[in-house]
């Protein structure tokens, strides 16, 4: 699952080009993310807290959606013990 600490490094279009499913959380909220040249430039995190929501909450929406089409986990990033 994506981290806040990964959240605020990935921008909105690297979260949508991985995970495309996730589109339909931005949509629930009414984000104009999805498509606004901003992607490009805004971290998830970013993105999230201009629209006044729940980073945790968010990020648990993005990883419910992605159910059986894979998990929100970026390759390389798994926690170190």
């Amino acid at each position: 699952m994506l981290t806040a600490e990964q959240a605020s490094r990935l921008t909105v279009e690297e979260v949508v080009a991985r995970w495309p499913q996730v589109m339909r959380v931005f949509m629930r909220y009414r984000m104009a993310c999805v498509g606004c040249d901003l992607a490009v430039f805004e971290t998830l995190a970013e993105a999230v807290a201009a629209y006044g929501l729940s980073l945790e909450q968010f990020l648990a929406e993005l990883q419910e959606v992605s159910g059986e089409d894979g998990d929100l986990t970026l390759m390389g990033d798994e926690e170190e013990e």
